[in-house]
């Protein structure tokens, strides 16, 4: 059964395996769109979005809690781009405007890595820490020793940011990006596109670690630069620097 499972996942793309799931759980998927999931942390939904005719993709460690809570006043989720098309049709996903964050990839991962280590969410994050995480005794080690393309799948925070976005083939199937690095003013610029009146950019999550850039070692630069060249690509970062891209007809250009 595992050997069929495997073959599945294999074979079959995800965005048509979201579709299948959503043939046979057809009211399930309806009322995602509209329903509330409580937990300790605060209430999930996806409500606005429907209302504001709009998809937030929360790429993680990118401040998406911060903005979706001070745009809508409720918890994101993480589906990628291509599973909100299935959640909401094609027509309606096409319509309305989608947009997400996105961050530089060495800072991001120190920031994944700081997070997890640190005992993550909740306790499926704890229990991946300690099972992937407990030998290791540094950052460095980490990216030297432990990190590997294979591995980039094993959790959602190490997930390339491509990946929420893009198609199979690598393009982007959302409207606007925004980045971590100039968060206030691309939030703004959010804000009007949605008609959304005196909003103001929450600040959650902030971290109190020291800057990625200190933590790395030439050999983990490389490596990281490797591991996650799409994102470096699309995005137009640096190790410390950027040159901000957009999207137009369904391709990253530059800004």
């Amino acid at each position: 059964m595992q050997l069929v499972r495997n073959l599945y996942t294999q074979l079959v793309p995800k965005e048509t395996r979201f579709w299948l799931y959503k043939i046979r759980h057809q009211e399930e998927m309806e009322s995602l769109k509209h329903k509330v999931f409580p937990s300790p942390k605060g209430d999930f939904s996806l409500r606005r979005y429907y209302t504001n005719k709009c998809v937030f993709v929360h790429i993680t460690k990118a401040a998406g809690t911060s903005l979706a809570l001070s745009l809508f006043g409720e918890l994101p989720y993480h589906y990628t781009a291509q599973e909100y098309r299935v959640i909401y049709g094609r027509r309606d996903f096409n319509s309305f405007f989608k947009f997400t964050f996105v961050r530089n990839p060495w800072d991001r991962l120190y920031s994944a890595y700081s997070y997890l280590k640190g005992g993550g969410w909740n306790e499926q994050d704890a229990q991946w820490s300690y099972d992937n995480l407990s030998d290791i005794q540094s950052f460095d080690d980490f990216v030297i020793n432990w990190l590997s393309e294979d591995r980039l799948s094993s959790h959602i925070h190490l997930w390339p940011q491509s990946d929420f976005i893009c198609n199979a083939w690598g393009q982007p199937i959302i409207d606007h990006l925004g980045y971590f690095e100039t968060i206030q003013q691309d939030f703004d610029l959010v804000a009007a596109r949605l008609n959304l009146q005196q909003v103001n950019l929450k600040h959650t999550n902030a971290s109190k670690r020291e800057g990625y850039t200190s933590v790395y070692s030439d050999a983990a630069i490389q490596k990281v630069a490797a591991l996650y060249s799409k994102d470096i690509a699309n995005f137009g970062y640096q190790f410390n620097g950027l040159n901000k891209m957009r999207i137009q007809d369904g391709k990253f250009v530059r800004a």
